[in-house]
């Protein structure tokens, strides 16, 4: 609040505070790489039917709960639940403890029963010198658990008690109880993707040139009326639907950029032509726009890896991991395979507005497809 009582201004700086937080983690790679084997460990402990217990007081027992909600339940997408709970959900068990030992030992004592070597334990505290939190982190190393400890900024009592500490560089509870709940919500995205995902190939496909014609000139596709499919397009996506692959659009629109035509128009145009692929037998999984004016720089623009990038992200979250070392970009220019190869990808590239008629020597998408489907059928019969 400023000197003339402004509540608004607590707002702008409360999330500043945040940010750097934030920021103060993305600059520590060590924080990140914890993070990463924090993630494995539960991984593995919840291949052997393993339990991952989860403790902390006040807002970090909300966290604590928060976190166990989002294993035991989902986070993305629907799943096999995973073993996880949070210790101080049992309110008899709570107030009986505290009061017939002491508070110090609610968590310790069900570690004590529950607790098995090879089990996880994240212990939550801000301030990292919470005594219930240290008597369950050591009732957990004497059971063989593994320990892995949220906490602020140190020095505290956590550091020497946990096999994996996760420490924000802050010294602001509400801070770090925030950064706290994102970092789990990344094990947690993490945990359920290496655990549940579907692993598939794709193929990606520009759109002008590719599936539907070119606009003489500089022209673009401003209207559904100018979209017109090339031949072969229909037949060439139901083979690779019908073989196991996600097809997915990824196009550069700058005419957006330009403001020649609304991103919403390139939507519905992309609305019309997924439709027109279903109404012929097929179907496109994804569409991926750049709406960016080359100028930008943006990482999204082909050949930038941004379009792809995305897709990969938002198909895990779909419970699909896109094996991007048995899939392919097939484009009609040099962009397009620049930034096939920069993802990973088999890279292709098909004749613009090929027609059989007007370009028999050319290669449209259909004899793409029927080579890289060809090809494959060769590599496994090789293998």
């Amino acid at each position: 609040m400023n000197s003339d009582g402004k509540m608004t201004d607590v707002f702008p700086s409360t999330i500043h505070e945040t940010i750097a937080g934030l920021q103060g983690i993305l600059a520590d790679s060590t924080i990140m790489e914890t993070g990463g084997r924090v993630s494995e460990e539960i991984v593995r402990a919840c291949q052997k039917g393993r339990k991952v217990l989860i403790c902390g007081n006040g807002g970090s027992a909300a966290d604590a709960q928060h976190i166990a909600a989002e294993l035991s339940g989902k986070f993305f997408f629907d799943r096999q639940p995973l073993f996880a709970e949070a210790l101080h959900v049992n309110t008899s068990y709570l107030t009986a403890v505290a009061n017939d030992y002491s508070y110090e030992e609610i968590f310790a004592r069900l570690i004590r029963a529950q607790g098995r070597s090879g089990d996880i334990l994240i212990a939550l505290s801000t301030s990292g010198n919470s005594k219930n939190i240290l008597r369950a982190l050591e009732e957990a190393n004497a059971a063989g658990m593994v320990t892995v400890g949220f906490t602020g900024q140190g020095p505290n009592a956590m550091e020497t008690l946990c096999d994996y500490l996760l420490a924000v560089p802050s010294k602001i509870t509400p801070r770090i109880q925030e950064c706290h709940i994102i970092l789990g919500h990344i094990i947690c995205e993490i945990v359920e993707s290496r655990l549940f995902t579907v692993h598939k190939p794709a193929i990606f496909l520009d759109r002008d040139g590719v599936i539907n014609k070119k606009m003489d000139g500089r022209d673009y596709v401003t209207k559904w009326s100018q979209f017109s499919f090339l031949p072969g397009v229909f037949e060439a996506i139901k083979l690779f639907n019908d073989h196991g692959y996600l097809v997915i659009v990824v196009t550069n629109q700058q005419c957006i950029g330009k403001e020649i035509v609304p991103a919403e128009t390139i939507r519905a145009i992309h609305e019309r032509m997924a439709k027109s692929i279903e109404e012929n037998g097929a179907h496109v999984d994804g569409v991926y726009m750049c709406p960016h004016l080359a100028a930008e720089g943006c990482s999204c623009r082909k050949p930038g890896t941004g379009l792809f990038e995305t897709a990969v992200r938002d198909f895990r979250r779909r419970g699909i991991s896109i094996d991007m070392t048995e899939s392919y970009m097939i484009g009609d220019s040099e962009t397009d395979i620049i930034a096939g190869k920069r993802a990973g990808l088999y890279a292709v590239q098909i004749t613009q507005n090929y027609s059989p008629q007007d370009c028999p020597d050319g290669t449209g998408i259909l004899e793409t497809a029927q080579r890289i489907l060809e090809n494959n059928k060769e590599r496994r019969t090789a293998t």
